[in-house]
């Protein structure tokens, strides 16, 4: 995995700066063991009546709510396709698994596109994402090439089989293959120079990064990370209350990792860490018990609801890395350290391997066997979350971390307005959203702020802020 600089850390563990997509909820009792088959319910204008009056001035009233909602159906769905092909982007610049050419960094391919551009092709670029065919350099073209050839190599690894058949699906004729790749490169390095060298360095830099972030690719990243912030979380809720049980979870977007944007590892097989840290953590805390929880994994991307739904049966051996190197920078706090140490035992068996990495640059590693009985925990769903909420039993809590950044703000109001709808009284909603927006949108709801804490992870020498991020909790009126 590649070791990020100081200024790229803060830029992705800053809760301003928040990237990784996912979310949980948890509710009242359910038969262990069930797989979940809750009604996809569409939002209603009906549903929104606390916030008609922030819907209206921006242009969203009774009249025009059902084409909103059919338009942002259609742009979620076209942020999925994009979110994909980020991905396989990221996968055919870096993984080795199908040639030995050396990887390519997706940052250091975009600011090397960009500066050899003209002043009037760079300027036509960050518009467009349209550049010269010269602009692309030899060895992406030689990896482009070394992947469209081991499409008709089938060989036993599953992110290679998956790219595959996104491949085969969207761009059906091999003849247009190589310039479909070589406009979604374009597309994909025009994004990651915004959010990496251009957004940070403008006058309006936490503005223009959450502008990217609301129109960009919906992301499937996940991280260890998140599990941190989540167990911190749960921690204060336990705190709060501590004779609280919790037996049916909702996670919204728990995410895939399966082609980051850097530091792809080939030899670690593709997972979705949230579910398996959340139930580790409520277990750990003593918040659950495993004969009655159950945790359903919604999430807009169908092939994450895929992956679920075969590690429920066929629980998965999880190779958990930290995203974060150590360095002679970066150091882990003890805390996350201490968390990191006894991820996974509620839940499985755990193999501790050596560090990875360099004397100077280690990534905190370790290898989880699910249990069987933790895994038949686990259940998926297809959701949208902000068109559409699920039916039946409410849920005692919901977490997203990381995926409100993705919403703009009628679209934050409308996810909202669902996983409040999807609360049980007294339910408890944990997030690390910091849009002051938010905290209107929950208390009108009758979802009113309660708790927050501000969560360290590594400290950075000659940084002037460590790694970080916050956690807010907000409790559900209860009689509502």
């Amino acid at each position: 995995m590649d070791c990020y600089d100081a200024d790229e850390l803060r830029r992705r563990f800053p809760i301003a700066c928040a990237v990784l997509v996912c979310g949980l909820a948890l509710g009242a009792a359910s038969v262990a063991g069930m797989q979940t088959r809750a009604p996809v319910l569409p939002i209603a204008w009906a549903d929104l009546a606390p916030l008609y009056e922030s819907l209206q001035t921006r242009g969203i009233t009774a009249a025009a709510f059902p084409g909103y909602v059919q338009r942002r159906r259609e742009t979620n769905a076209r942020r999925v396709r994009e979110g994909d092909l980020d991905h396989l982007v990221f996968y055919f610049l870096q993984s080795t698994a199908f040639t030995p050419l050396p990887p390519l960094e997706p940052a250091l391919s975009a600011k090397r596109l960009v500066d050899s551009l003209e002043p009037g092709d760079r300027a036509a670029f960050l518009k467009t994402a349209m550049a010269p065919p010269s602009a692309v350099t030899p060895e992406v073209r030689a990896r482009i090439t070394a992947f469209l050839r081991s499409l008709t190599a089938p060989r036993p690894d599953a992110r290679l089989t998956y790219f595959r058949e996104l491949v085969t699906v969207t761009f059906p004729r091999p003849a247009s293959r190589e310039a479909a790749l070589l406009g979604e490169y374009l597309r994909v390095m025009r994004f990651v120079y915004e959010k990496e060298f251009a957004a940070p360095q403008s006058p309006g830099g936490a503005a223009a990064l959450a502008a990217l972030y609301q129109g960009r690719g919906l992301s499937t990243d996940t991280a260890v990370e998140a599990g941190y912030l989540v167990s911190l979380g749960l921690g204060v809720l336990k705190g709060l209350d501590p004779d609280r049980r919790i037996r049916r979870v909702l996670i919204v977007g728990p995410g895939l990792d399966l082609a980051p944007r850097t530091g792809l590892v080939d030899e670690r097989p593709a997972a979705s860490y949230q579910p398996w840290a959340v139930m580790d953590a409520l277990l750990a805390l003593d918040l659950s018990r495993e004969e009655d929880l159950e945790v359903v994994g919604a999430d807009i991307n169908p092939r994450v609801v895929e992956h679920l739904r075969r590690a429920r049966t066929d629980p998965p051996t999880l190779r958990m890395m930290s995203e974060i190197r150590e360095s002679d920078r970066v150091t882990f706090t003890p805390e996350y350290r201490e968390y990191f140490a006894g991820l996974g035992r509620a839940i499985g068996t755990v193999e501790t391997p050596s560090p990875v990495g360099t004397s100077t640059q280690t990534a905190a590693s370790r290898t989880i066997r699910i249990r069987p009985s933790a895994a038949a925990a686990l259940h998926a769903a297809r959701l949208d979350i902000v068109t559409e909420r699920l039916g039946g039993p409410p849920f005692d809590l919901v977490i997203a971390t990381n995926i409100l950044p993705y919403f703009d703000d009628a679209s934050l109001m409308l996810a909202i307005a669902n996983i409040a709808a999807m609360l049980g009284p007294g339910g408890v909603f944990l997030h690390n959203e910091p849009r002051p927006l938010l905290g209107d949108v929950t208390t009108a709801l009758g979802l009113p702020f309660e708790q927050s804490r501000y969560v360290t992870i590594a400290t950075v020498r000659g940084a002037q802020a460590p790694l970080y991020d916050s956690v807010f909790l907000h409790r559900r009126t209860r009689g509502q």
